[in-house]
């Protein structure tokens, strides 16, 4: 089966990839730039994939690959993933993360192929996050530009695709963590500036935002498996489906299980710069919805993810 992947350059994205191309899909996968060289992929699944450009903001591009792949199944991961960059450069995150993202439903309903299901990747953060675990029926309440775009993308996808008859699924991911993500990030900053020290490049003193907050983090690899999973779904369309674990973890977890691996003791010092104003205490999702669609369960274990992430900045020149 031939499957497209936009933003499969991405983080998340070659993930993906590599899951789908070890299950025998065909995959084509859409890149921003260049073909991803110092990611998770290996030479032969580079290989194996068939990679293309495309701007999600160029309507004309997005319905000329559509046509071109005629793909059974779409995963649409292109789009802002951070929130930093999202908040400083916030007209073009809506352009990618809204805009692009109906023009992409609105190809697929053109498309000379009958797509089967189209999975956007949407986030935890449209909820906008505070109290108890968060599920579906959650009303969507962001508290950030990057909330936002991804809101609005949510309720586009969905909308659009009830609209044109597509079945449009959107996949809430709550924070992804593992091997290959950006140093802007906060494990793989964590991972980056613990080398530093550990190599003897950098001062033993570590500058922190506020490590008291606990977010939703999963494994990638469990992410991904999560997405494949909704796209095998025969359900009603239109749905929306919280990939998360349902349990919350400390910032200060991660940064201990990140100096674990790196065996320093630095100096930890809170920088009120790094503090997000405004950022909620505690954010944790609910998969139950997910969990009884598909029995998908995160199953790989946090720490170990977060050793393998520093094994991997370690050794791919990330650091």
């Amino acid at each position: 089966m031939r499957v497209l992947v936009t933003g499969g350059d991405g983080f998340v994205g070659q993930h993906l990839v590599d899951h789908l191309l070890g299950h025998g899909y065909e995959v084509t996968a859409t890149m921003l730039g260049e073909a991803p060289s110092a990611g998770t992929l290996s030479p032969a699944a580079l290989a194996a994939a068939d990679w293309t450009r495309l701007d999600v903001r160029d309507s004309d591009a997005v319905a000329s690959v559509v046509h071109a792949v005629r793909p059974r199944r779409v995963f649409h991961l292109a789009g802002f993933s951070s929130g930093a960059e999202a908040g400083r450069r916030s007209r073009e995150a809506l352009a990618v993360n809204g805009a692009g993202t109906l023009s992409l439903v609105e190809a697929i309903a053109r498309a000379p192929v009958d797509v089967q299901a189209v999975v956007v990747a949407g986030s935890g953060d449209a909820y906008g996050g505070g109290g108890g675990p968060m599920g579906e029926r959650t009303p969507l309440r962001p508290r950030s530009v990057y909330g936002a775009t991804k809101a609005a993308q949510d309720v586009l996808a969905r909308g659009a695709g009830a609209a044109l008859g597509v079945r449009v699924v959107v996949a809430r991911l709550f924070p992804l963590v593992g091997p290959g993500q950006r140093p802007a990030f906060v494990l793989p900053s964590f991972c980056r500036r613990a080398l530093a020290i550990q190599r003897g490049t950098a001062e033993p003193r570590l500058a922190v935002g506020n490590l008291a907050v606990a977010r939703d983090f999963t494994d990638v690899r469990d992410g991904v498996r999560a997405l494949a999973g909704i796209a095998d779904l025969d359900g009603t369309p239109h749905m929306a489906y919280n990939v998360c674990s349902g349990i919350a973890t400390k910032i200060h977890r991660l940064l201990e299980w990140v100096l674990e691996r790196a065996e320093i003791e630095p100096e930890i010092v809170r920088d009120p710069a790094l503090v997000r104003r405004g950022e909620p205490e505690v954010v944790v999702g609910d998969p139950a919805r997910l969990r009884a669609a598909t029995g998908w369960r995160a199953a790989r274990d946090l720490r170990a993810c977060v050793h393998a992430t520093m094994d991997w900045v370690a050794t791919s020149g990330a650091a």
